[in-house]
Parts: C-alpha cells; structure tokens; sequence
C-alpha cells in the first residue's frame, strides 16, 4: 500500500470516529423529544407532518412503537439538518420533491396534508418494487432511503434497543455457538 492510500484510509477512519458520536447523541437527544410539538429543522411543518406519516406507514404500531412513537421522525430531520453539508441537504430536498409530487399525483390529492395513509402504502407498494420508467429515478431513491433510515432509525432508539431486542448493557461471558432462542429468547440483538 502506498503512503498516500494509508494516509487517506487514515483520513476516513477518523471522519467515521469523529462522527458516531455526534450521530449518536442526536439519536439519544430524540428520545427524549416529545413528537407531538415537533417543529422540524430541515423540513417545512407540511413535510415534517407528511414525514410523520410516511414513516409510519413504513413501521406502523403493532405489538411494538411505530416509528414515529420512538421519534424516528426527529432523528431523520436532525440527521439532515445537522450533519448532512448543503449539497446534501439539497439533494434530500430534490429527492422528496420528485417523491411528494409522484405521490400527490397519484393518489390525486391537492396537497401533502390530503394524502392518506392508505395512498402512501399504494405509492411505496409500487415503489419499493421494480422500476417503472414513466416514474421518475428520484421517487425511487428517496423511497428507499427513507426506508432505510427510518429502519437504521428504529433499530437504533433506546426504547426498542432495550425493551424490544435483546440487550445487554455490560456484555457477559461469550458464548461463540449457541442457539439463538436460548441466548436471547429468539430476539436480535441491540445495536
């Protein structure tokens, strides 16, 4: 390896070590927001609403939170207004525009606020599926990006990490082969 590739992969290992934990405590300080008087950073207050309801629809309540529940919504919007750059933030705003005009206009609604929950299920039924050409590329990625963010969201909230999955805060004994239902009850692990 040249010095100049070891230098650069140096450059990435600390970009990545000095962002978890400003990723983590804007994780942990959405724990403790209340969802109900958000006012969202990034997004307009229409979009925030329309973000709210798009992910629960991604993550609805069952027998556990849905994800606007455990604040997955504040996360995504702190996430963009805090750490993406400018170009970033304006290509999520490039993206969510392809992705509400697709989904306004298909469920024929006059605004985000009239778009139901069952219209967003058709929209990421037909979007979370294979590429149609008459849709445009946008809808796609912004769909799947809001998917996985909200998921990586969910997952990583303090409420699911220790009363959803398997967690343990001071790690025991390593078991390295053992069945999954006698170490944790069936559950994944926390993050």
């Amino acid at each position: 390896m040249e010095r100049r590739d070891a230098l650069k992969n140096l450059g990435k290992a600390f970009g990545f070590a000095v962002a978890t934990p400003t990723v983590l405590s804007i994780l942990q300080s959405c724990s403790s927001s209340d969802g109900l008087s958000w006012a969202p950073q990034f997004f307009s207050s229409e979009e925030g609403s329309f973000l709210v309801k798009a992910i629960d629809v991604i993550l609805p309540a069952t027998d556990t939170p849905s994800a606007s529940e455990v604040n997955v919504h504040v996360f995504i919007d702190k996430l963009i207004a805090e750490c993406y750059d400018e170009g970033g933030q304006k290509w999520v705003k490039n993206l969510m525009s392809a992705f509400t005009t697709y989904v306004t206009e298909a469920s024929g609604a006059t605004s985000l606020g009239a778009v139901s929950e069952a219209n967003l299920v058709d929209s990421f039924t037909i979007l979370f599926g294979e590429r149609d050409e008459s849709i445009p590329s946008e809808a796609y990625d912004f769909a799947g990006n809001l998917r996985n963010m909200t998921i990586s969201a969910y997952r990583g909230s303090e409420y699911i990490g220790e009363n959803v999955l398997a967690y343990l805060p001071v790690p025991g004994e390593y078991v390295a082969c053992d069945d999954l239902q006698t170490l944790t009850g069936g559950k994944a692990w926390s993050e």
